[in-house]
C-alpha cells in the first residue's frame, strides 16, 4: 500500500486505447466515511464482537486450566498454562501472515475467513482426545482469532474520518473486548464444572453466531471498494477498459506478505517510538496474563477458595476496564474543551495521547505493590483482590493510549506499527506465564508479585520521555516523514480540485 494513491474525484473516463481510473470521493455515497449511521453502528459493532470473541478465548485457560489438568492428568505445572500460551504464539504469528491479507482482499473476506478457522479450531479443542491435540487446535485458535485485533482497528479507520471520533470509538471497542479478557476466567471457572469441553463449546458457539452476522457485513476497505466497482464497469462495452488503482499496482498477495513481515521488523528495530511504546504495552499486558495463573496460588492456595469461586476474583479487574473509560471520555473532553488556547506543541499527538499513559503506568505499579503486600491470610481476601480495579484501570489506559498514540503517529503506516506491537506484546504474553510456577512457589506471593511491581516502576519514565522528546523523535523518523509527505500532497491535491472546481 506504499504507493498507493486515491484521486480526487470519482473517474471514468471512456477511452478505449487507455486504462480508466476508477476511483471513490469523500463525497460519494459509496465511500465508508458515508455510510449511514445504522451501516455504521452494525458494522462497528459486529467487528467489535469479533475482537470481544478472540480475547474471551484468550482467557480461557484462566479458568478451566485446572480442571483441563484433571482430565488429561498434567502434573507439571509448566505444560497446564501452556494452552494459554500457544494461543498467545499463534497472535504472534496471525498479524504479520493473516492480518495483510486484508490490503488485498478485503476486510470482509479476511474477518470471515479468519473466523471460520478459529470456529473450526474451537471444535476441534472441544473434541479433541489428547492434550497434544488440544495444544495444536489453541495455535490454530490463536492464529485465527489474532485477525481481528489488527484487521478491526483498520474498519474503525475506515469508517471514522476524524482523530476525536476515530479515537472514542477505538477506546470503546478496545474496552470492550478487554472485558472478555478480564472477566473470561470467572465465566469459564464455572462454565468448565461439568467438563472443561464445554468452555471450548461455548466459544465455538458464540463464533458461530459472529459468523452470521459477518456474512452481512460491508466491505469497508476503499480499495476493495473500487476495485469492486470497476469489476461492475467492466461487465458495459463502452467501460472495458476501466481499473482501479489497487489492479494497477499489480501487488500479488506474495508482495503485500512480504512487505507486511519486513516492515513491522523495520519499524520496531528502526523507530525508537515504537520500539518503546510496545515495550510499555507490552508488560502490562503480559502481567496480566501471568495474574491468570498466579491467581490460583493467591485465592487457591492462601485463601482455600475452591478453583471455580477463585474466578470471581477478575471480576474487580473488569469494574476497572469500565471505569477507565469514563477517565478516557473525561479527558478526551478536557483536552478538545482547550485545544483552541493550546500551543502548537501541546496540539501534537503525544500530549492529546500520552498522559493517559503517564497515569496508567503509576496505577500498575500501584495495583502490584497492592496485590503483593496484601495477600495474605491475616488479610481479608477481598483487600488483595480490590487491587484489580486499579490494575484494570492500568491496563486500558496504557492499551487505548498507545494505541492512538501509533495510529495518529503513523498514519497509512499505523497498521505495521501495531502489528509490531501486537507481536512484541504477545511475544510477552506467551513467555512471561511460563515462568508464573516458579516465581510463585520459589520466591512466595509477596516477592514474585514484587518482582512485577519493580519492572513496571522501570517503565514508567517511557511516556514522560516520549512526551518531551517524542515530536523530535518523530520529525527524523523515515516513516513518519513519509506521512507527513502523503498529507501534504493530498491538501494540495484538494486545493488544485477546489480551485478548478470553481
Amino acid at each position: 500500500m506504499d504507493n498507493f494513491r486515491v484521486p480526487l474525484e470519482s473517474q471514468i473516463q471512456h477511452d478505449c486505447h487507455q486504462r480508466n481510473l476508477v476511483s471513490i470521493s469523500i463525497s460519494d455515497p459509496a465511500h465508508p466515511f458515508l455510510f449511514s449511521r445504522k451501516k455504521r453502528l452494525y458494522t462497528a459493532i459486529v467487528t467489535g464482537c469479533g475482537y470481544a470473541s478472540s480475547t474471551l478465548s484468550s482467557s480461557l485457560p484462566g479458568g478451566a486450566s485446572s480442571y483441563i489438568a484433571d482430565h488429561f492428568q498434567i502434573k507439571n505445572q509448566e505444560l497446564v498454562v501452556l494452552p494459554l500460551v500457544i494461543y498467545l504464539v499463534g497472535y504472534i504469528f496471525g498479524p504479520l501472515l493473516l492480518s495483510p491479507l486484508s490490503e488485498h482482499y478485503g476486510r470482509k473476506p479476511t474477518l470471515n475467513t479468519a473466523n471460520l478457522v478459529f470456529f473450526g479450531a474451537s471444535i476441534g479443542c472441544a473434541l479433541a482426545p489428547t492434550f497434544s491435540a488440544l495444544v495444536v487446535f489453541r495455535f490454530f485458535a490463536g492464529l485465527s482469532a489474532a485477525v481481528p485485533l489488527t484487521v478491526v482497528g483498520g474498519v474503525y479507520a475506515d469508517l471514522f474520518k476524524d482523530s476525536a471520533s476515530r479515537g472514542k470509538a477505538t477506546a470503546l471497542y478496545t474496552i470492550i473486548g478487554s472485558l472478555p479478557t478480564v472477566c473470561g476466567p470467572t465465566l469459564f471457572a464455572f462454565v468448565s464444572i461439568p467438563s472443561f469441553r464445554w468452555s471450548f463449546w461455548l466459544t465455538s458457539i458464540l463464533s458461530g453466531l459472529l459468523g452470521i452476522a459477518l456474512a452481512f457485513l460491508p466491505e469497508t476497505y476503499l480499495p476493495k471498494l473500487e476495485k469492486m466497482k470497476a469489476q461492475k464497469l467492466r461487465c458495459r462495452k463502452d467501460c472495458a477498459n476501466s481499473f482501479a488503482q489497487i489492479e494497477l499496482d499489480g501487488r500479488t498477495s506474495t508482495a503485500i506478505l512480504g512487505v507486511a513481515l519486513s516492515r513491522p521488523c523495520r519499524m520496531f528495530f528502526g523507530e525508537a517510538v515504537v520500539f518503546f511504546s510496545s515495550l510499555y504495552a507490552s508488560l502490562i499486558y503480559a502481567i496480566l496474563f501471568l495474574l491468570f495463573a498466579a491467581y490460583p496460588y493467591i485465592f487457591h492456595g492462601i485463601y482455600g477458595m475452591s478453583y471455580s469461586i477463585s474466578g470471581l476474583a477478575f471480576l474487580p479487574m473488569g469494574l476497572g476496564v469500565l471505569l477507565s473509560y469514563y477517565v478516557i471520555f473525561l479527558w478526551d473532553r478536557y483536552y478538545i474543551r482547550h485545544l483552541p488556547k493550546a500551543s502548537e506543541r501541546q496540539r501534537n499527538a503525544e500530549y492529546r495521547r500520552l498522559p493517559l499513559a503517564c497515569a496508567g503506568g503509576i496505577l500498575q505499579v500501584f495495583s502490584l505493590f497492592w496485590l503483593a503486600w496484601t495477600s495474605s491470610s491475616s488479610i481479608h481476601w477481598i483487600v488483595p483482590m480490590l487491587s484489580g480495579v486499579v490494575f484494570g484501570m492500568a491496563l486500558m489506559l496504557i492499551m487505548v493510549s498507545i494505541f492512538n498514540y501509533l495510529t495518529d503517529s503513523y498514519g497509512i503506516y499505523s497498521a505495521s506499527a501495531l502489528g509490531a506491537a501486537s507481536c512484541v506484546r504477545s511475544l510477552w504474553g506467551a513467555c512471561l506465564p511460563l515462568a508464573a510456577h516458579s516465581m510463585y512457589s520459589n520466591l512466595g506471593v509477596a516477592w514474585a508479585t514484587s518482582i512485577l511491581g519493580f519492572a513496571a516502576v522501570a517503565m514508567v519514565p517511557i511516556p514522560f520521555v516520549l512526551i518531551i522528546y517524542g515530536e523530535a523523535i518523530r520529525a527524523r523518523s523515515e516513516f513518519c516523514v513519509k506521512v507527513h509527505q502523503k498529507k501534504d500532497n493530498f491538501i494540495e491535491r484538494v486545493e488544485i480540485g477546489s480551485a478548478k472546481g470553481a
